[in-house]
């Protein structure tokens, strides 16, 4: 009988180990499998991270207007900002930022490329058809554009106004944003000339270099003040990373009370 037994719980302990080791490579599976369930466990932690707080009284880093006439604040009263959208229209990226805005209630200003505007006038009329406003961005996006003598300063507004009037005839342009955010007064003056408002901005994520949807988010929360004009990109390259920001930040800064405005022209 105790021969027996012996017997018997060595079968036991051979099945259970067995088990074991079947329940763990059940749990272990493919060094793939287990990359992917470790991708989907940050994934989740990082969807479920608290949005960092969003500031009400934070003073602004830029002036109103600067000396140029360069506005970087909306100019409007309480604690308002102005989403701002540069180097577009794209075919991909402006309707789907297109689609946010409209979901949101939410007017931006689209500075645009004159090419773009050109090859996409449909896209144009869209921005406006919503009530949105526009912006000249010239034709070449030249960052050196304060170096260049008045012809062609003057062709690069110039031509950018006509290609987006093309598309929009009755559409005013009430601003101009340099390239590269480098303003001067003699390009102003040009601005000026065409009836726009140098526009630049007071919060800038830096989405031109695609650091992720979440960096995005989390730049503009953070550095959020009453009257932030801040600097988005919906052309000139992936902006993937800022049409998955946009819904979280329109959320967070509207459940902190503050209100979407067009800057004061």
């Amino acid at each position: 009988m105790s021969t027996l037994s012996s017997r018997v719980r060595s079968a036991v302990i051979v099945l259970l180990a067995a088990v074991a080791v079947i329940v763990g490579a059940a749990h272990r599976g493919t060094p793939e499998a287990a990359q992917a369930g470790e991708a989907a466990a940050t994934d989740v932690k990082a969807g479920a991270r608290l949005l960092p707080d969003v500031p009400t009284s934070a003073t602004a880093p830029v002036p109103e207007v600067n000396s140029a006439g360069t506005r970087s604040l909306t100019g409007r009263e309480g604690n308002t900002v102005a989403l701002t959208f540069d180097d577009g229209p794209h075919p991909d990226y402006t309707p789907a930022v297109l689609d946010i805005l409209r979901e949101y209630d939410v007017v931006a200003t689209f500075c645009l490329v004159g090419p773009n505007a050109k090859q996409w006038p449909d896209l144009v009329r869209d921005i406006v058809a919503d009530g949105h406003v526009l912006c000249n961005h010239t034709v070449n996006h030249d960052v050196h554009l304060p170096g260049r003598d008045r012809g062609r300063i003057d062709d690069e507004l110039g031509g950018a106004l006509d290609a987006i009037l093309a598309a929009v005839p009755e559409a005013t342009v009430p601003f101009y944003r340099a390239p590269g955010g480098n303003f001067a007064e003699n390009v102003n003056d040009v601005a000026r000339s065409l009836g726009h408002t140098p526009l630049g901005w007071s919060i800038d994520p830096g989405d031109w270099k695609q650091p992720g949807a979440s960096r995005i988010r989390d730049d503009v929360i953070t550095s959020m003040h009453p009257g932030a004009v801040v600097l988005f990109h919906d052309g000139g390259g992936d902006r993937s990373g800022t049409v998955a920001a946009l819904p979280a930040i329109i959320e967070a800064l509207r459940d902190a009370g503050y209100e979407f405005v067009v800057p004061a022209a």
